[in-house]
């Protein structure tokens, strides 16, 4: 088999989507090999030189820069995605950002996976231009796909809603669990983590998330801060790329007075999160629909305490282990953050239980899901 795989819409790396390909990608690469099959990798030159340390033995196609523009490449990938992986001989086409970039007609068989369809529920997730692409044009070329999968049970469910009945796969995220581990608080990656992030000493909760208002929750989550004694003596960090929601977060931490104890820390790169993760007090994940939560399955692995939403897939990753609390309720989020910062017996518990309860999870399991259903594609 031949599997062709498409580099566009997964942030280049740099996003949840972006982590889910640096993880799979080698290992789909190492699997194809011991079987004697191959992979070919397409995008623009920008995408390909993103992934380009996980694509030894892969061939890659570039695409014309123009297709940069988010626009473009999803109306490039509609028409042509499958006529370019035909074209490269290859016997299946795996779109593994398929909620963002899918193919209409494909030429070769397809396999989609979706990693959430928040915009179903969320009002305003995005710009009217793009909730009218995900709402109607990719909902509807999903039906089209040869293997639907999903990261997880709710996403099926929402996925199964819009694609009248078609099967849909769970194959779920993994967790990198050398990388994601407990470490003392005078460990190396924890001090070099704050060093990098600005952090200091101080005793930190941390959201990683990108600053999208308001599907991300971030205004709530500060309010909820404000109001809890989870503020007293602790900054609230919040990791991630502004994605148009900063200054609406920052002006609600302006008014409620909150100065440093608020901290933006920008995008943070791949080599400080776990020790970033791992010297937290608690992590945070209170996305009002969140089709995975990757940062709360790390956060575990970890042995870190979670505040996460009721919504959503975070109830299925976290378990009986995490601080749950309605997305869309202040003093839930309060009682949720107070929970996980001094209820001293779930965070006995999380710390004796999270890492083993991550552990169930792993990337080889995610890869071997896909190639299985890479295999139906092609046998169908």
């Amino acid at each position: 088999m031949r599997l062709a795989l498409a580099l566009a819409g997964t942030d280049r790396g740099r996003s949840g989507i972006g982590v889910y390909v640096r993880e799979v990608l080698p290992r789909l690469g190492r699997r194809l090999v011991a079987r004697g099959d191959s992979l070919v990798a397409f995008g623009s030159a920008r995408d390909v030189a993103a992934y380009a340390d996980l694509l030894d033995g892969a061939d890659r196609i570039g695409l014309p820069a123009a297709l940069d523009s988010p626009g473009a490449s999803a109306l490039f990938h509609l028409a042509f995605g499958g006529l370019v992986a035909r074209r490269a001989r290859a016997d299946v086409l795996l779109l593994p950002a398929a909620n963002r970039r899918l193919t209409l007609r494909s030429a070769v068989p397809t396999v989609a996976v979706v990693h959430d369809l928040a915009q179903l529920h969320v009002a305003r997730k995005y710009d009217p231009a793009r909730q009218a692409y995900l709402r109607h044009v990719v909902t509807g070329a999903l039906r089209s796909a040869d293997r639907l999968v999903a990261v997880s049970h709710a996403t099926r469910a929402d996925l199964s809603a819009v694609v009248n009945g078609k099967p849909v796969s769970v194959v779920p995220n993994g967790v990198d669990h050398e990388r994601f581990a407990p470490m003392a608080p005078d460990d190396a990656r924890v001090r070099a983590a704050r060093r990098a992030t600005g952090l200091g000493a101080a005793p930190y909760l941390l959201y990683a998330s990108r600053l999208e208002h308001p599907g991300k929750n971030h205004v709530r989550l500060v309010r909820a801060f404000a109001a809890s004694r989870a503020s007293d003596g602790r900054v609230l960090a919040l990791a991630g790329k502004d994605w148009g929601g900063e200054e609406v977060v920052r002006r609600e931490a302006r008014r409620l007075d909150l100065g440093d104890r608020v901290r933006f820390l920008g995008f943070v790169e791949d080599t400080h999160l776990p020790g970033l993760v791992a010297g937290a007090e608690a992590v945070c994940m209170v996305g009002l629909r969140e089709g995975f939560g990757l940062p709360a399955l790390e956060a575990l692995s970890a042995g870190r305490p979670v505040v996460v939403s009721s919504t959503g897939a975070l109830p299925e990753v976290v378990g009986d282990l995490g601080a749950l609390a309605d997305p869309y309720d202040e003093a839930a989020i309060v009682r949720a953050l107070e929970r996980a910062l001094l209820d001293a017996g779930l965070r006995r518990r999380v710390a004796a239980e999270g890492p083993a309860w991550a552990a169930a999870r792993s990337w080889e399991s995610t890869a071997d899901g896909l190639v299985r259903a890479c295999d139906e594609a092609v046998r169908r």
